[in-house]
C-alpha cells in the first residue's frame, strides 16, 4: 500500500477513537480498551515527529489517559507484587540506559510504548476487576479481529502478498515459497498470533452449554492457517499448548480434537504443494543461520550481564559492534533489531535482571491461574494458559515484541489470567446460583 494510505489510515483511527470517546454514553474506560482491541490490525500503523515515532496505540492511550480516563478504585489481588516488579523493571531500564554506551530515539519510542501498555493493562485490569462480565466481551472482540484476519488472509490469496498493511514487505515472505501474514508484517509473528489466538474459539460462551460447531470450525482454520505462514515455531507452540489441553482440558476437547486433526490432515494430503510450511528449507540451514546469531547475541549479553545495553538499543549496538548482523531491503542495509529470539533480546537489552522481571510478570499470573484451575476446574483457564506457552514456544525465535499489536495480544492474555479469580469464580456462583 502506498504511503498516503497508511497516513489515511493513522489518521482514520484515531479520528473513530475520538468520536468513540465523544459520543459514547457507556463507561468511557470499558469503551477504550475494546476499542484497542477491535482495531487492533491497525494499532502499529505510527507517525513520526522529528526522530521519534508513534504508532496509532501510542496516540491513542496517550489522548485517553489526559482526555477520557476516570480512575476506578479496586484491587487486584496480588496487585502490589505486580506494583513492585514493574517499578523494579523501570529502575533495571533506567539503570540500563544510564551505562548504556550510546544511544538512539528508538530507545524513547520504547520508553513511550511501554507506558502505554502499562496503562492498557492497568485499565484492562481494573475493568475485569469491577465487572468481572467484561471478560467475555474482551473475548468477543478477540474472536472478531480473528475474522478479519482470515478475511484479510483471503484478500492476499486472491490479491498476492502486496494486499498488506506493511509499509515494507518482510523478506521471508517470498524468500521460501509465499508465507502469507494476513495484517501483519512477519509470517512468524502471524503465526504466533494464530497458535494463542486458535484457543480462545475453545472457550464456551457463558450462555450455552457447551462449545458450538463453528468454533472449531475456527479453531481448525487457525491450523490451517498457521502451516500457510510457514512459521514452525508457531505451530510447535500449538502443539505444545494443545498437549496441555489434552492433559488438564475436559474430556469434550479430546474428542473434538481428534476430529480436527483428521480434517487438518485432510486439507493438508491435499493442498500441500500451496502450502508455505512444506516450502521451507532444511531444519538444519535454518538452526545454523540462527545458531550464529545466538552465539553473538549471548556473548553480548555476557558482556553486560546485569543490565544490559540499554532498551531498544540492540540495532545501535550491532551496527557498531557486530556489523554483519543485517539484511537487505530495497539495497539498503538495515541491521538487526533483534538476535532471532525474543528471549535474547530481552538478556541483551535489559540483563539478567530484566529478562526475569519481565517472565515474572509472565509466569506469575500463569501459576496464580492454574493453581485457581486445580481448586474449580475451569477449562477456560486452561485455554488461556494455552495459548501463553503457544507464544512462548514461537517467541523463541522471534521477537514478536517489535510489533506493538502481538503485545498488546498477550498482554490481553496475561490481564485474563491475573483476573480469573474474579471471572472465574463470577461464572461458578453464576452457575450454582442457577442450578438452585
Amino acid at each position: 500500500m502506498g504511503s498516503k494510505i497508511f497516513i489515511i489510515l493513522f489518521m482514520l483511527t484515531v479520528a473513530s477513537f475520538f468520536a468513540l470517546m465523544l459520543f459514547t454514553t457507556g463507561d468511557k474506560n470499558k469503551a477504550y480498551v475494546q476499542f484497542i482491541l477491535l482495531a487492533f490490525p491497525f494499532l502499529a500503523i505510527d507517525t513520526h515527529y522529528g526522530d521519534l515515532f508513534f504508532s496509532d496505540f501510542d496516540v491513542v492511550t496517550l489522548s485517553f489517559l489526559f482526555g477520557f480516563y476516570s480512575p476506578k478504585k479496586v484491587n487486584l489481588k496480588n496487585g502490589k507484587v505486580y506494583l513492585i516488579t514493574f517499578i523494579f523493571l523501570v529502575i533495571i531500564i533506567i539503570v540500563g540506559l544510564y551505562k548504556a554506551e550510546s544511544l538512539t530515539s528508538s530507545t524513547t519510542t520504547y520508553c513511550i510504548e511501554y507506558i502505554c501498555l502499562f496503562l492498557f493493562a492497568k485499565i484492562s485490569v481494573d475493568e475485569i476487576v469491577a465487572d468481572p462480565t467484561f471478560f467475555y466481551k474482551i473475548v468477543q472482540c478477540l474472536k472478531i479481529v480473528f475474522l478479519f484476519s482470515l478475511a484479510f488472509l483471503l484478500g492476499q490469496f486472491v490479491l498476492g502478498v502486496g494486499f498488506s498493511l506493511a509499509k515494507v514487505q518482510n523478506p521471508n515472505v517470498l524468500s521460501e515459497g509465499t508465507r502469507y501474514t494476513s495484517f501483519f508484517q512477519d509470517p512468524q509473528k502471524y503465526a504466533q498470533y494464530l497458535a494463542a489466538m486458535s484457543f480462545i474459539f475453545l472457550i464456551k460462551d457463558p450462555t450455552t452449554q457447551k462449545v458450538s460447531t463453528l468454533n472449531y470450525a475456527l479453531f481448525l482454520s487457525a491450523l490451517v492457517a498457521i502451516l500457510f505462514t510457514g512459521g514452525r515455531g508457531g505451530l510447535g507452540g500449538w502443539a505444545a499448548g494443545m498437549f496441555l489441553v489434552i492433559l488438564f482440558g475436559k474430556s469434550s476437547y479430546r474428542y473434538a480434537i481428534i476430529v480436527v486433526g483428521i480434517l487438518a490432515y485432510i486439507v493438508i494430503d491435499n493442498f500441500k504443494d500451496n502450502i508455505a510450511m512444506f516450502k521451507r528449507t532444511s531444519v538444519d540451514d535454518t538452526y545454523a543461520f540462527r545458531f550464529a546469531i545466538w552465539v553473538d547475541a549471548f556473548k553480548i549479553f555476557l558482556d553486560h550481564k546485569y543490565f544490559g545495553i540499554g532498551l531498544g538499543n540492540y540495532t545501535n549496538y550491532v551496527s557498531v559492534h557486530n556489523p554483519d548482523q543485517f539484511w537487505l531491503v530495497d539495497n539498503e542495509i538495515t541491521y538487526y533489531d533483534h538476535p532471532e529470539s525474543g528471549y535474547l533480546k530481552f538478556l541483551t537489552e535489559l540483563g539478567a535482571t530484566g529478562f526475569i522481571s519481565i517472565f515474572f510478570m509472565i509466569i506469575f499470573p500463569m501459576a496464580q491461574a492454574f493453581f485457581l484451575f486445580v481448586k474449580n476446574k475451569d477449562s477456560t483457564i486452561i485455554l488461556l494458559i494455552a495459548g501463553v506457552i503457544a507464544w512462548m514456544i514461537g517467541f523463541y525465535t522471534v521477537y514478536s515484541f517489535s510489533d506493538v499489536r502481538m503485545t498488546i495480544f498477550i498482554i490481553t492474555f496475561l490481564v485474563m489470567l491475573a483476573t480469573s479469580y474474579k471471572w472465574s469464580n463470577y461464572n461458578i456462583e453464576k452457575n450454582a446460583a442457577t442450578i438452585l
